[in-house]
């Protein structure tokens, strides 16, 4: 989900995510470099898209353990523990 809705940012929701305080180049930072949003910047990007915040803070920390599990394979156990919460509340 995350991945699709900065895909699909259009200009009216880039000038609404600069109106709740994100700033374009972050969004760049985002797409390009692959960093993920502070939990406002989430929030606002919820808002928005319209999806539930909650959905996408989840999806949000799963790929935050991916990164970290990348560097730490204790995290690996961790990141299948949030895969199922995830895949839980995706349905």
């Amino acid at each position: 989900m995350y991945k699709q809705l900065i895909a699909e940012l259009t200009a009216n929701d880039r000038m609404e995510m600069a109106a709740r305080g994100v700033q374009p180049a972050r969004i760049s930072e985002w797409k390009n470099k692959g960093t993920l949003p502070t939990r406002a910047q989430a929030l606002a990007l919820a808002e928005v898209k319209g999806v539930d915040p909650i959905k996408l803070e989840t999806e949000l920390m799963v790929l935050e353990a991916q990164k970290e599990a990348e560097k730490k394979p204790a995290m690996q156990r961790m990141l299948e523990r949030l895969r199922g919460t995830h895949k839980a509340l995706m349905i």
